[in-house]
């Protein structure tokens, strides 16, 4: 049984990434898929370059790097790529093993503007100590398979390049197989004896077999009589496999095949989804590598899920380490943070630096397993009510709101306040989309906190606004430091006759649901930062003077058409500065 694992690997001024960048992998027992996001331009590719250079899966020349991939295209900032990987010992056709476990280092070597020579030297030890002579030429003894979906109709060909190559995954397995199959290599010399006689057979006393004839005849003499023999049949036995095509019967019409190369990339996509899921089931003892490059590339919102729960995710769970570039919402789980590697361009340095990359600590690490418990239950439940939550990961700054109606809001203010700086419509449209802010409800106080300690473990920026549903403004007041403090307050005891709240039918709560309304809003205030969060007091609709309590989205929106100035009450300057809209305010006034 072979398997192959990469542990980490270091990057340093290869393309966008400058100071070195160390990102570690899950070990194997992390039976999930890891995801490498980031928005346009982040590094992503680059990173997986360093990946399949680091492996040894891209053979690397003297030629294989220019100038373009020096780190802000400087001579003194040489490439370094340190891979390390773990695997089995497989012997080679030869004599000796294949082994990668070890550490894999990129060697460049320059005189002045010119690179001298490059290559991958193999150690046993990170200090370079030790060599490992059984990693040269190793990596063809393991299942790596390398999947851009860019190129997927490239993916799908079996055919040799010019020089005798083979560039797709599917052929390197179809060649695979063909080369170990004992049944196969056993009916060889019967399948090629066949072969022949067939084709003599109905080339006999044919147009085809003269014209033939006539070519071997001029051919010889062309040659000075050379007694030469041309033979006109298939390829060469361990080529004819090759040199076939897949066809699709469509609708189950067996008669009319088409070529799946003459499909729609989208068709195609899921031609190959099938091929992988067919490697990993006739893989039940080797543990392969699987890297692929945006696979939702040409599949539809839907299928993007598919593929991720049915096809990566099946992968890891058979214990394949699967690692994927994306930037589909559909395709990651927020909530397996270990399998989780965020890259992003810093605009000051120009250079990629990674933003997270916690392999081995989960987000919740509770010791209280009841509470543990309550979370766990939150996790389909947030899901399913907002299927957008993954977008937190692909965000450089979330607002969390309470709900639809207060989405709607807060859209239309901040696109009503961008209006009024810039008198730019499309500009203020889209100002969220292009700031890469993203707005997502959260539904509730519970969920909020969750999604908030999912913002600071990630290390992504946060704002949150919520309802206070009091009356009264004591929000100063729950600066508390614990909830044995909160709870020996007097606003907890004695003061809480002081405060009036009244339920939907218009009933005066009792005092354990006050408490319980009173601890849920420290709890929030507690786990983010005054600086961090807005009540509306007491509600949003409260707020904007929308005086029915039936959640109508359109007559919140009638309301907001109506209003021409959102005051502090609703839009404080926190808020604006945590959306960078004081900013804009201060350029456009430098401006004027």
């Amino acid at each position: 049984m072979s398997h192959i694992r990469i542990e980490g690997i270091q990057v340093q001024n290869y393309r966008s990434f400058g100071q070195a960048v160390t990102v570690h992998f899950p070990n194997s027992d992390f039976k999930k898929p890891v995801a490498i996001v980031g928005y346009n331009n982040a590094g992503k590719t680059n990173f997986l370059n360093s990946i399949l250079y680091g492996i040894t899966e891209k053979y690397v020349t003297k030629d294989t790097f220019t100038i373009n991939d020096f780190h802000k295209r400087k001579f003194s900032n040489i490439p370094k790529i340190v891979t390390k990987v773990s695997s089995s010992s497989e012997p080679k056709v030869e004599w000796g093993t294949a082994n990668l476990t070890g550490y894999h280092f990129l060697e460049i070597k320059l005189d002045g503007h010119e690179i001298e020579s490059t290559k991958i030297s193999s150690y046993d030890d990170y200090n370079q100590s030790s060599r490992s002579s059984s990693a040269f030429g190793a990596a063809k003894y393991f299942k790596i398979f390398y999947i851009n979906f860019h190129e997927i109709k490239k993916e799908i060909s079996t055919k040799k390049t010019s020089w005798g190559n083979l560039s797709s995954f599917l052929a390197k397995h179809i060649r695979s197989i063909v080369d170990t199959d004992n049944i196969m290599v056993g009916k060889k010399d019967v399948f090629k004896g066949e072969v022949k006689s067939a084709t003599d057979k109905v080339l006999a006393d044919s147009k085809l077999n003269e014209f033939l004839g006539k070519i071997q005849i001029n051919y010889s003499t062309n040659l000075r009589q050379n007694q030469c023999h041309i033979e006109f049949g298939l390829p060469d036995y361990e080529d004819i496999f090759l040199e076939m095509m897949f066809k699709v019967g469509l609708n189950g019409d067996m008669d009319n095949l088409v070529p799946i190369d003459h499909f729609g990339d989208g068709y195609i996509s899921m031609f190959v989804m099938a091929v992988i899921q067919a490697i990993a089931e006739s893989n039940g003892t080797d543990k392969c590598l699987f890297l692929f490059e945006e696979p939702e590339s040409f599949l539809h919102e839907n299928h993007q899920e598919y593929f991720y729960k049915t096809v990566l995710c099946g992968l890891a769970e058979k214990g394949h380490q699967v690692i994927y570039t994306t930037h589909s919402d559909k395709m990651l789980d927020i909530f397996d943070t270990r399998g989780l590697i965020r890259f992003e361009f810093d605009e000051i340095t120009k250079q990629t630096v990674l933003k997270y990359n916690k392999h081995d600590k989960e987000i919740f690490e509770d010791s209280d397993e009841e509470a543990l418990s309550e979370i766990k239950d939150y996790y389909n439940y947030i899901k399913l009510i907002d299927p957008n939550l993954n977008k937190i990961i692909f965000s450089k700054k979330v607002l969390l709101v309470e709900g639809p109606n207060d989405l709607m809001t807060y859209k239309e203010i901040i696109r009503r306040n961008v209006l009024d700086i810039t008198a730019d419509d499309k500009y203020a449209a889209t100002y969220l989309n292009f700031n890469n802010i993203s707005i997502i409800p959260h539904h509730g106080k519970i969920t909020a906190s969750i999604l908030i300690k999912l913002c600071k473990h990630f290390g992504i920026d946060y704002f949150v606004i919520n309802d206070f549903d009091f009356e009264q403004d004591f929000v100063s007041e729950l600066t508390f430091t614990s909830i044995d403090e909160l709870q020996k307050s007097h606003l907890y005891n004695d003061g809480l006759e002081e405060i009036i709240v009244f339920n939907s039918k218009g009933e005066a709560m009792n005092a354990k649901t006050k408490r319980s309304m009173i601890t849920t809003n420290w709890r929030l205030i507690s786990e983010s930062s005054p600086a961090k969060i807005h009540f509306n007091i007491p509600k949003l609709e409260s707020v904007i003077g929308y005086d029915s309590n039936d959640k109508s989205s359109v007559g919140i929106w009638n309301t907001l058409k109506k209003t021409s100035h959102f005051g502090e009450e609703i839009f404080p300057a926190k808020l604006q500065e945590f959306l960078e809209i004081t900013q804009i305010k201060k350029k456009h006034e430098g401006q004027n």
